[in-house]
């Protein structure tokens, strides 16, 4: 590698001075917890039968999340008693390819997640497209997977604002997304707690 190379690369990390003045970090991430509290509002009246009789016990714990462009700050994770098992959803964040956030759900039997999603979106599978240049004698293959914030992009363009819902992300290998109901939500908390 040469010195011209390493210089390059430098300089392809800086932050773009016009997507830093385009963005406004601090109302992303008031916008991401604001998102996080709704859900939790969600579950808790998900749950409401059974909290109010004293079978299910709803606390939360303030975790401290750091991310790109963001920085550091504080969030609330949810813990869940089921008698003698528990659940933590604890949110990683708001930054990720084509999601508005991220909830991982951790019970006693495995873990799943909830994301915030595009309502139209079906699958967490990115879209590939495969381009096959000829270079020289020999062919090269480049896989070019679509830049999904690119996609939601163009969507909330062709149609106007884009419509985020928390969505229930299936195992591998299918990794469709499940619009969060009361019903979907009570299974997720079974899968994870082997119910």
């Amino acid at each position: 590698m040469q010195v011209k190379e390493f210089d390059e690369f430098v300089k392809r990390q800086q932050p773009d001075a016009r997507e830093s003045e385009r963005v406004d970090w601090g109302r992303e991430r008031d916008i991401w917890l604001a998102r996080l509290d709704a859900l939790y509002g969600d579950i808790e009246g998900f749950l409401d039968q059974y909290t109010s009789s004293g079978q299910i016990d709803i606390r939360y714990r303030s975790i401290d999340l750091n991310e790109e462009d963001i920085g550091s700050y504080q969030a609330r994770q949810m813990i869940l008693r089921i008698g003698r098992q528990e659940v933590d959803m604890v949110p990683a964040g708001t930054r990720f390819i084509g999601f508005k956030g991220l909830v991982d759900v951790i019970g006693s039997a495995g873990k799943s997640s909830l994301v915030l999603a595009n309502r139209d979106r079906q699958s967490a599978l990115p879209q590939v497209t495969i381009h096959i240049p000829a270079v020289g004698p020999k062919t090269r293959q480049l896989i070019e997977t679509r830049n999904e914030n690119q996609l939601e992009s163009e969507l909330m363009a062709s149609s106007g604002e884009i419509e985020w819902v928390w969505k229930i992300l299936a195992r591998p290998p299918e990794r469709r997304l499940f619009e969060v109901t009361r019903e979907s939500f009570f299974q997720l908390l079974m899968e994870v707690t082997n119910g």
